[in-house]
């Protein structure tokens, strides 16, 4: 199933991090440079996550359409413009 997929990554995603607040705070980084890359880090693991999860429902049988192309030949998503 695509949920326990996602929340086998989800897991797996938050042991790095986990993994990365216990390096930082073992090499005596600085309390607030630890917040700060911990912050990112989180960050980026909410954006995997969401990216993961939109490329499941495009792929999926009666998911999104396929988006137009631009000018430029990118994707574009709707009610966005790209600035010339």
């Amino acid at each position: 199933m695509a949920n326990d997929r996602l929340q086998s990554r989800a897991d797996a995603l938050a042991a790095r991090v986990d993994a990365l607040a216990a390096a930082l705070h073992a090499s005596g980084v600085s309390e607030e440079a630890a917040e700060r890359l911990l912050t990112q880090a989180s960050a980026a693991v909410l954006q995997a996550l969401t990216l993961e999860l939109l490329l499941e429902e495009h792929d999926a049988p009666g998911g999104l359409p396929p988006r137009p192309a631009s000018a430029l030949g990118t994707h574009v998503a709707p009610g966005f413009r790209l600035a010339a």
